[in-house]
């Protein structure tokens, strides 16, 4: 009875060892977990805030972003503003342009109206003027009509009528017997406007004026001057009948 009382104590024994160490076998894996765990979580807690960090730099560089993206919007606005008011300006100054340019087309116009309304008075006063004159020489009033023809050519020195009037100047001259005044009205004639068609008539004026003088020999050669200078002229008929008319 007092072995088995041993044997039984001895069976305890044994039996709370292997649970005591059981027990703490189960401590050591417990701590391990948790250890573990806690490793994990404190990684997962990094990696959290890692990307937290990653969001809040990624947020940081949007609104970076959004800011200058709105920055450019103002500044694009303030560019269409600019451009707008330089493309009114222009359209102003091209519409001022064209009217200036209407304004001053509508002026010269007007300008150039009242010109050749002023040159065609000027030129029937001239050539008024001109016929008064001749036909007061073809009147036989020579005294006046040489006064009449010398005024002409004094309101008219650049007159293309000038040569004609100093060829009628010449005649009347020529019948009011002052052959000397005749000579010279002539003679303005053939030696300053030789192209005219008065030319011949006032080398013909010259020849009558000469053969009145008595001067044959200078009037001839006049005759001849027409006929050579001037063959189809009327001038040049009216020479070859006085070289051929007896002497």
């Amino acid at each position: 009875m007092k072995n088995f009382k041993k044997s039984l104590i001895a069976f305890a024994l044994v039996a709370w060892s292997a649970h005591s160490q059981a027990g703490l076998f189960d401590d050591d894996v417990a701590r391990k977990q948790v250890a573990d765990l806690t490793a994990k979580v404190q990684m997962l807690q990094e990696q959290n805030q890692q990307r937290i960090e990653q969001l809040e730099a990624g947020n940081k560089q949007i609104i970076n972003l959004v800011r200058q993206i709105e920055s450019q919007k103002d500044t694009l606005a303030k560019l269409n503003g600019q451009n707008e008011m330089l493309q009114f300006n222009l359209d102003e100054a091209v519409k001022r342009q064209k009217d200036l340019y209407v304004d001053l087309d509508t002026r010269l116009r007007a300008i150039e109206q009242v010109k050749a309304e002023t040159k065609a008075a000027v030129q029937l006063s001239e050539q008024d003027s001109f016929d008064s004159a001749v036909a007061l020489v073809q009147a036989k009033k020579f005294k006046d009509g040489s006064a009449a023809l010398n005024k002409f050519a004094v309101d008219y020195p650049k007159s293309e009528k000038l040569p004609a009037a100093q060829y009628w100047l010449g005649t009347s001259y020529a019948f009011s017997k002052d052959y000397k005044s005749a000579t010279s009205a002539f003679k303005n004639v053939v030696e300053n406007a030789p192209n005219d068609a008065k030319a011949p008539d006032s080398l013909l004026g010259l020849a009558s004026v000469a053969a009145a003088t008595g001067d044959k020999k200078t009037s001839r050669n006049y005759l001849i001057t027409i006929i050579e200078q001037y063959p189809q002229s009327d001038a040049a008929g009216k020479a070859k009948k006085a070289l051929m008319a007896p002497n």
